[in-house]
């Protein structure tokens, strides 16, 4: 169970490992979807100018490193609501992994999605 817990972290750890400080526009303890694993309330979400900076609470980090996701990464956005939460779904080029992020979280990147080509809904 573990490495599946391990697996598309991992992945993206290969291609998108970071050693910088999380970002002043930082969200602490979110919830979202990393490949086939939802974090609960231990997703950190951060937005930069060069991309999505992803982390997990360190109490449940498990040796899993922070990543900064290059807005170039992105091949498409869909919305992927819940009930009462607007949420979009990001589907990266490489590795092919999917991650679900709540729409507030990420307005903030709106301009950096929008010079990817990306309607903001």
């Amino acid at each position: 169970m573990t490495l599946l817990f391990r697996h598309d972290w991992s992945r993206l750890a290969q291609l998108y490992r970071t050693y910088e400080e999380p970002p002043p526009n930082f969200w602490r303890m979110e919830s979202g979807a990393v490949g086939l694993v939802y974090y609960k309330g231990t997703l950190n979400v951060g937005i930069t100018r060069q991309g999505l900076y992803l982390s997990i609470f360190p109490l449940f980090s498990f040796g899993l490193p922070p990543l900064l996701i290059p807005w170039s990464a992105i091949r498409k956005i869909e919305p992927a609501n819940q009930l009462f939460v607007e949420r979009f779904r990001l589907y990266l080029s490489s590795p092919e992994i999917k991650l679900i992020l709540r729409k507030d979280v990420l307005e903030p990147a709106k301009e950096y999605l929008a010079a990817q080509g990306f309607e903001w809904v």
